[in-house]
């Protein structure tokens, strides 16, 4: 049994985190079974309405989380999945109801979807718990596989024969949380002193335009898709949330340094404006395409939104309210953008074809953002007492304390910020005006010094520093 106290300098789960993934992608997999499937027993209008009661469920209980943050408690006895996995199981057994023949009333089936997805949140809230141990480029890295082993569990449950993609239903949340028990049963989250509120749950009012402008998108690239299923091929759908995560492991796996979800964000617009420009001025065959694209995009800004997240959540008691904060917002851009396209296709059909260069408005809106006001707040920037950026915050001052605990030089103080970054010797000797070869050198020192083996190790103690912000 591997068990893991974050109070211990060399805390280490990577052996666990490819069966977490495992039980991620049930998660994932129920997802996009939900939004994606073209065998819902439901059709036309009727099933859109349900999928977007499916989405303000995730949205409120977001919302409830981020509120009431003693709801998801990092120890002790959790009964959270299991209520969780009851909140999923309603919609698999009215489904399987209305296959047998069963008249379900349509308000019945928008109030158990929406439990649905009070449930899925719940459940994403927790894993956390695992993922919030391992070094933050892992944690994108193996998030991201879970979505794409995810999107092979979807192939295949929407492939089965009616009743049994309703019972995939039934049967993944459940999946997901047995998993979810397994993994924290074997891993022991060492208690955490709480930190200065402001730093862990302030949202910039920005930020949060900022994420929920991209919502707005990703929402009418999932609306173009769902509204189309009946002609769309599964293994698209597949493709696309795998080369969605495909890229983020791409990026964790060969980009040698972190980085940060304002560069994510950057390489986000540039896809959307592509994919909705080809929206506009491709057939309408092709719009269902691009909305697969977007999609895709979808996958790989969250995954970079929620590692950023997750990272800087990384060994306090309680992350979950920090993770739900950035996700809140873009389910309600999502929401809000699949709720417009639906009323627009269903009473304004002729407007529909404007929906594009809507997009485009808000590419542009978000691309004037990036350029008069670039992205801050991600895992590695300074902040004070009341979560504002400031020069001097909490990251260096337990880079400092780090430093001071250790008996490192001042150099090696310097060299150490670089490093507790995710920065590699070149950048660290081109930005200290050092050679590379002196950089290594310290890196020795500091490593010999702090008992350490792994850029990684370091990185881990920095993160469980505890500082009183002065």
């Amino acid at each position: 049994m591997l068990k893991v106290d974050l109070n211990l300098k060399k805390a280490s789960v990577r052996t666990m985190l490819p069966v977490a993934s495992a039980g991620f992608s049930c998660l994932w997999g129920m997802l996009l079974v939900v939004l994606l499937s073209p065998s819902a027993p439901q059709s036309g209008e009727e099933l859109l309405l349900l999928r977007l009661g499916f989405i303000v469920g995730a949205f409120v209980m977001m919302i409830v989380v981020y509120v009431k943050r003693d709801l998801i408690a990092a120890e002790g006895p959790d009964p959270v999945p299991a209520f969780a996995v009851v909140l999923c199981l309603f919609m698999g057994v009215t489904n399987l109801l209305f296959r047998a023949g069963v008249e379900v009333p349509f308000v019945v089936e928008a109030i158990v979807w929406a439990l649905a997805g009070c449930g899925f949140s719940l459940i994403l809230l927790e894993w956390p718990k695992v993922f919030m141990v391992a070094w933050r480029k892992d944690v994108g890295m193996f998030l991201a596989a879970g979505a794409a082993l995810g999107a092979v569990v979807y192939l295949f449950a929407v492939n089965l024969a009616p009743p049994y993609a309703d019972i995939a239903l039934v049967l993944l949340p459940l999946a997901s949380v047995l998993v979810f028990r397994y993994v924290v049963s074997h891993i022991v989250v060492g208690a955490r002193s709480s930190e200065k509120q402001g730093e862990q749950t302030k949202l910039f009012l920005l930020t949060g335009f900022t994420v929920l402008l991209f919502g707005l998108l990703f929402g009418i690239g999932l609306y173009t898709v769902s509204s189309h299923m009946a002609d769309v091929n599964p293994v698209f759908v597949t493709v696309a949330v795998a080369l969605g995560a495909g890229v983020h492991i791409a990026l964790a796996l060969f980009v040698k340094h972190y980085i940060s979800f304002g560069t994510a964000e950057k390489f986000s617009l540039l896809c959307c404006a592509a994919g909705f420009l080809a929206m506009e001025f491709l057939s309408a065959e092709w719009k269902v395409v691009c909305g697969l694209f977007l999609v895709a995009v979808w996958i790989y800004l969250d995954f970079a939104n929620m590692s950023a997240l997750m990272g800087f959540a990384s060994g306090h008691a309680s992350p979950f309210w920090r993770i739900s904060r950035g996700q809140f917002v873009l389910v309600l851009g999502v929401g809000i953008s699949w709720a417009a396209c639906l009323v627009i296709d269903t009473w304004f059909p002729d407007l529909f074809s404007v929906v594009p260069l809507f997009g485009l408005g808000v590419v542009l809106v978000l691309a004037m953002i990036a350029v008069l006001k670039p992205f801050q707040d991600n895992a590695f920037a300074d902040k004070n007492a009341d979560g504002e950026v400031a020069e001097g915050g909490f990251f260096t001052q337990r880079c400092q304390k780090v430093a001071a605990d250790y008996k490192l030089s001042e150099r090696e103080g310097e060299v150490l910020r670089f490093l507790a970054k995710g920065r590699n010797a070149q950048f660290i000797s081109e930005q200290l005006n050092i050679s590379a070869y002196t950089v290594k050198t310290h890196v020795y020192h500091i490593y010999q010094k702090m008992g350490v083996n792994s850029q990684q190790e370091l990185i881990t103690i920095v993160d469980a520093t505890e500082v009183e912000y002065h």
